[in-house]
């Protein structure tokens, strides 16, 4: 008996010895990482549901070239970058499934810096959505990947749509250059008011004297609209767009560009407007948020 154990034991520490020593049975959890992070100035993403061009243009990152991103989005997609890890390769009798599953229905993911390509892999995960995988475009192993200490679906960053990287601010501009604002009432025209830069400052047209506190108010309240969520276009959306809005804002700044915004009532009970932002992008804001927005003409007359 105590033969048998020395022999069993001296087997178990060839195996792990050999085992450990065999480069093929090692994992670099850097394999998808191998570029530096600081560098990287444009990423692209690509499935069956169309292409986002994520990229650093100026002072700030934009989407598909002409929408700003969402700072914090950003952040979380290059935290994921960095801390993201491969555990281990799948198993080798669900790798061609994988890879097959990653390549048809997985998001390519491509880094560059300035212009030139530093990494392309395929992300995805399972049905569940509990478990990532990453696939090198020039690689036939797909990997397990996770972000140490965290339970979370790694590939999902990726996953997003071009809407969800947008950044929620409307008037998504330097207000420093603000020209112009208009603001329209259709239903009650004798609310309207536009506000003009006058040597520095701004003043509500044909308005002798305005409460400077409540009209900056306002302008501070217009700079900082966020949408909650942004909505496709529908069939009953698009009818909504051709009947007058509850108030409807048109912003232009010094080089002539502007931003335009309606706002509509939602149903009875919701507690939310409906917003068509530029004519062509539809978003849903919170009642309360959108209050201090609403005041027409006579909200700014000071009291004599």
């Amino acid at each position: 008996m105590a033969v048998l154990l020395i022999f069993l034991l001296g087997i178990t520490a060839l195996v792990f010895w050999f085992g450990k020593r065999d480069p093929a049975h090692e994992v670099d959890p850097a394999v998808f990482k191998q570029y530096d992070l600081n560098t990287i100035d444009e990423i692209t993403l690509e499935s069956t549901s169309g292409k986002t061009v994520l990229k650093y243009q100026g002072a700030r990152w934009k989407v598909n070239g002409t929408l700003n991103a969402n700072s914090d989005m950003i952040d979380v997609l290059f935290a994921t970058l960095q801390q993201a890890e491969a555990k281990r390769p799948v198993a080798i009798s669900a790798r061609d499934s994988i890879t097959k599953a990653l390549k048809q229905r997985g998001v390519k993911v491509s880094l560059f810096a300035a212009g030139e390509t530093k990494a392309a892999f395929f992300a995805g995960g399972n049905e569940s959505k509990n478990q990532a995988y990453f696939l090198q475009e020039n690689n036939s192993v797909p990997y397990v990947v996770t972000i140490p200490g965290y339970r979370v679906y790694v590939s999902g960053i990726f996953e997003l749509s071009e809407t969800e990287w947008r950044d929620r601010f409307v008037f998504g501009f330097n207000w420093r250059n603000f020209h112009r604002l208009k603001t329209t009432f259709p239903k009650n025209p004798v609310d309207n008011f536009e506000i003009e830069m006058d040597d520095g400052l701004p003043v509500i047209k044909g308005l002798q004297e305005a409460d400077t506190t409540k009209l900056n108010n306002f302008l501070d309240a217009i700079s900082l609209l966020a949408a909650d969520e942004f909505n496709p276009t529908t069939l009953s959306l698009d009818s909504l767009s051709k009947t007058d809005p509850l108030v409807s804002f048109l912003v232009s700044d010094v080089a002539g560009k502007e931003y335009a915004l309606q706002l509509y009532p939602g149903k009875a009970k919701s507690i939310q407007y409906l917003g068509l932002i530029n004519g062509d992008q539809w978003a849903r804001f919170d009642k309360k948020k959108v209050a201090d927005i609403l005041s027409g003409r006579r909200f700014f007359e000071k009291p004599r």
